[in-house]
Parts: structure tokens; sequence; C-alpha cells
């Protein structure tokens, strides 16, 4: 369905104020095809704002940003009208000398840094060749002599320890494990299926429940409790079985992801390791000068090292696990 004139607007709204594009333009940074040296001319612009040019290359950078975020269709046309606003703007900023503002100027820095740390990014990916032979062997060290054990299981879900011993203290005295499961269960998604959980590797699951059910035999039930952060787990191992690793084919661009994120964060460090970088220590804040919290996403509040570098851009990532029940 296409979006809505107000719809398409605010799209194109949030295109153009997310981290993704250019930095602010300054007086001592502007890039203007009048500055560049570039005649403006139907074949090269869209329109000329006091002078300044809107090239085609700007509006088809906010169309490939759109596309990539998959926001809908929005109209050249009001991508255009957006950057002439936007170009009136910054030349108003300019002739009000708001640069000369220091915080202005230092959230124009920022800007700055965070898109050209972006493009370096970019073009050390695209230039970066991973041949077939090197995600073949990630594979093989990896994944490909990888055996994963799944396993079939039941469990009863308590509160309290007492109540999950004498469970198990009537499960041996012949009461049928699904009649328990439906009376006594706390667990919502098994309770009505007789505790059953189907086919899950252990990785699935909370560690202690994984590492009683690998415990057990087929068919047995463990005969204490399992503590979780969820309760008090009465289990029965039902069966098992081996899974074979994913096939090569199917994993591929996946560990290609990954190499070229290791090898991202790699040529990063060997910056690092180059450069010449000196920390001087920032005063410590009062207390009553401290805020509760730090905002979302601001550097404050983190600790060192935990933030991914600015430069990585979306997508490059390794695959995660499944989320633990």
């Amino acid at each position: 369905m296409k979006k809505t004139l107000a719809s398409g607007a605010a799209i194109l709204a949030v295109a153009l104020t997310g981290c993704n594009q250019p930095a602010p333009e300054t007086p001592k940074s502007q890039a203007s095809a009048a500055k560049a040296g570039i005649t403006a001319t139907p074949e090269n612009s869209v329109a000329v704002v006091n002078g300044t040019a809107i090239t085609k290359a700007e509006v088809g950078a906010i169309k490939s940003e759109l596309a990539q975020r998959r926001s809908g269709e929005v109209s050249e046309e009001k991508i255009v009208d957006e950057l002439v606003k936007r170009e009136l703007l910054r030349q108003d900023a300019v002739a009000k000398q708001l640069t000369k503002n220091p915080e202005y100027q230092a959230r124009i820095d920022n800007a700055e840094r965070v898109i050209l740390s972006q493009i370096a990014a970019e073009d050390f990916m695209k230039n970066l060749t991973i041949s077939d032979e090197e995600l073949q062997k990630e594979y093989d060290s990896r994944i490909g002599a990888m055996q994963r054990a799944e396993y079939r299981a039941r469990h009863i879900l308590v509160d309290k320890e007492d109540v999950a011993k004498d469970i198990i203290a009537k499960l041996g005295k012949g009461a049928k494990f699904e009649d328990l499961a439906k009376k006594f269960s706390k667990d919502p998604g098994s309770k009505n299926e007789g505790g059953e959980l189907g086919w899950f590797s252990p990785q699935q699951m909370v560690q202690p429940f994984s590492e009683a059910v690998e415990k057990l035999k087929n068919g047995e039930i463990t005969q204490a409790p399992v503590q979780t952060q969820f309760g008090w787990h009465v289990i029965q191992r039902e069966e098992s079985r081996e899974s074979a690793p994913p096939a090569f084919d199917a994993v591929k661009e996946q560990i290609k992801s990954m190499l070229q994120t290791q090898k991202l964060h790699q040529y990063i460090d060997d910056l690092m390791a180059k450069a010449k970088v000196e920390r001087f220590a920032t005063p410590t804040p009062t207390p009553e000068a401290s805020p509760a919290a730090a905002p979302a996403g601001s550097l404050e509040g983190k600790e060192s090292g935990a933030a991914e570098p600015a430069a990585v851009p979306a997508g490059t990532s390794a695959p995660t696990a499944p989320p633990k029940k």
C-alpha cells in the first residue's frame, strides 16, 4: 500500500535527520556546487538556492538511504522540496553566524565525525575481498565439524522447592507426568500439553535446565528439583538426537558478514596502534551536578570498550544465539 502524503513526509524527515546523513555544512567545510567549481545545470542539479546548487547526487543519496531503510515510497519531488528548505535553513544559520556558538559547532563536528567514519567503514568494506576458500575454512573450523545434540522433554514448573519434591514423590508412586503437569505447572506455554516442550538445543534453555536434561537418560526424571530464575522444575527427558550442522551454502553469507566485521575491527585496531592518542582526565562532577541517568544513546555511563565502534555499518554483526526460555 502506498504511503499517504503525510506519512511520506514523515519518512523523509526521519531519513534526512538520521545519523547516516551528511553533517550540517559550515562556511569552512561546505561542498556546494559553486565552491567546488561546478556550474549548476539541468544535467547535474535539480535546483539552485540563492546560488547554491542542490545536486542530483545529493538527491540520489537520500533515495538510497530511504531504500536501505525500506521506508516506503517518497517521490523525488518531495525530496527536492525538503532539501531546498534545509538549504535555506543552512544559509540562515551561516548568515547568523550560529557556528560561532561552541555548542552548535561541537554538534556539527560530531555529526561530521560520524558520517566520515561511516564512509571510511563503507569504503573499507567495498574494497574488502574474502575468498570462498577463506569462508570454507571458517565454516570448517566453527560449524562444519559440530554435531549438535537436541532433546525432547517435559517439565513441571512450580514456585516452591517443597512442592516440586512432592511432585517427584508422586511420580515415584506411579502418577503420570502429563497429569501432574496439567494440574500443578505454572508454565502457561506447556501446562495444557502435559509439560511438553518439544525439541530444543541446550543453547535455547537457561543453563541449569539444559545441564539437568543433558545428565538424564531418555525416559528418566530428575530426582531433585532444578532451580532457575523462573522457579523450580521437575524434568523428564523423553528423547535425544544428533542434529547435523547447517550446510555451507545456507550460512555462507552469515560467515562472510562475521568475517567482514572482524576485519573491520582489526582495521580500526591497526589505526589505533599507529595513531598518537592523548587523553586528558575529565573532572569528576559533584553529586549535585551529576544527572540521575545518562540519556539513551549517550557515551556517559557506558563502560570502557562496551560500545561498538560508530564506524561499523548496520548488518555486519555475527548471528546471535536463539533466545533463552
